[in-house]
């Protein structure tokens, strides 16, 4: 029996919550988001692009983790709105959304050493692991499907880079520039005599 009008209404009022409770679970089970998700995570907002779902590593057992993140979902809008799959790399679980078709997760054992960061508890992969697998994958001629959108990202890491470092190159002149201030303002009130407060007050 399929989803009736009022339940797939229901679904979309309160979809926000399919993002809620995948994080949820991600963080119980000290679980590392990669992919798109950790590299939006870590960029300036400029620079992130629209994805919709979560790229997920973890010490368990993939498939029993997707199961219980489908069934909470399931339970949280009341009815068949998910399925768990295998996806089209062996190892990897693929939760699938049953009204669009999409998938909103998939989940794969993690084999190394990833490095991390959090946010709100949550950790994500940094931006050096995605530039890693990216590297692998423009050396592999079978994800040859997937070179541009992976060329891509490393630009768009490459920016985040560069924005980085002239924010820090503004903060450090700006340091500089108060530091000379003071210095200035200390010899021009001791040669005077005045005080700091009575300087200021004069407006010099």
């Amino acid at each position: 029996m399929g989803l009736t009008l009022k339940e797939k209404e229901k679904f979309l009022r309160n979809r926000k919550q399919v993002r809620k409770i995948i994080l949820q679970e991600v963080k119980k089970e000290k679980g590392i988001i990669f992919g798109a998700r950790a590299v939006n995570k870590q960029i300036p907002k400029h620079l992130r692009v629209p994805t919709e779902d979560y790229d997920i590593l973890t010490e368990g057992d993939p498939k029993k983790l997707a199961n219980r993140i489908e069934k909470r979902l399931d339970k949280r809008f009341g009815g068949n709105f998910y399925s768990v799959s295998q996806a089209q790399h062996e190892g990897t679980e693929k939760i699938r959304n049953n009204l669009s078709g999409k998938g909103v997760a998939d989940l794969s054992k993690r084999k190394d050493k990833v490095p991390f960061i959090k946010k709100k508890g949550v950790k994500f992969a940094k931006l050096k692991f995605q530039e890693k697998k990216i590297r692998e994958s423009l050396a592999n001629p079978e994800a040859k499907f997937r070179h541009q959108k992976d060329r891509f990202t490393r630009d768009r890491i490459k920016l985040a880079r560069q924005h980085k470092e002239e924010l820090r190159k503004k903060r450090k002149s700006k340091i500089k520039k108060g530091r000379r201030l003071k210095t200035n303002f200390s010899g021009l009130s001791s040669r005077v005599g005045l005080s700091r407060s009575k300087f200021m007050r004069l407006g010099l």
